[in-house]
């Protein structure tokens, strides 16, 4: 599995639970037109998913997110139309001798996704906590080494694995993002990250393409607030 460094010409989506929106795709490429993307994680917590879905998927135009979304037109934007570009890089193993390439794709991005096991983290699994309370300590440092720190976005993947998150109801799904902010670990990665104002929590699943396009909708809309 690889590690990208993406080269971004998105932009803003309005979103609102269990709300029917239009996708305008004019802000989009204005908005976020030229910017860079780091996508950092551990093995298996989607990132090869997510980069193929950006470079390679489609969005509707418009939509309708639930817990389980719906999608509410045929008409649609080819992802592959924005002219994303990747550069594959390995992954690391955890040890700090290996995060030299992250350390890079830090330096250089506008936005950084870091993803995570949210399924794991919820049973509060130890090595789970470990990997990630090492991977932002490092991401934090380069941070902080920065002029013009980047948004970060913390993007929890595999909820479907969590039966609350399955059980959830599109009006209560804000309650459980918080619920999962409160996790002792949640509140130290965000800290050590930039603080609640800087970083943002986005929670999903990929397990399905509709499911991946509600997870890139929720990050898209937060990308350019």
């Amino acid at each position: 599995m690889v590690v990208p460094l993406i080269f971004v010409a998105i932009g803003a989506v309005s979103l609102l639970l269990g709300t029917t929106i239009a996708v305008k795709w004019d802000d989009i490429v204005v908005a976020l037109k030229g910017k860079r993307l780091a996508v950092l994680g551990a093995r298996d917590v989607g990132k090869t998913h997510l980069v193929k879905f950006l470079t390679t998927g489609s969005i509707p135009a418009e939509y309708k997110q639930t817990v389980a979304p719906e999608k509410a037109s045929g008409r649609r934007f080819q992802l592959s139309d924005l002219n994303l570009k990747v550069k594959d890089l390995l992954d690391v193993s955890g040890d700090k001798a290996a995060y030299g390439e992250w350390m890079e794709q830090v330096d250089q991005a506008d936005v950084v996704f870091y993803l995570l096991r949210a399924d794991r983290l919820i049973v509060g699994d130890p090595a789970v906590e470990a990997r990630v309370r090492g991977d932002v300590k490092h991401i934090g440092d380069w941070l902080e080494s920065r002029d013009r720190r980047p948004g970060v976005f913390i993007i929890g993947t595999h909820c479907d694995f969590d039966s609350e998150f399955v059980g959830t109801l599109d009006d209560k799904m804000g309650d459980y993002v918080d619920k999962f902010r409160q996790l002792p670990i949640v509140v130290e990665l965000v800290a050590r990250a930039g603080g609640a104002q800087r970083v943002k929590v986005v929670l999903g699943s990929m397990k399905t393409i509709q499911y991946t396009e509600a997870l890139v909708y929720q990050v898209f809309m937060q990308v350019a607030s």
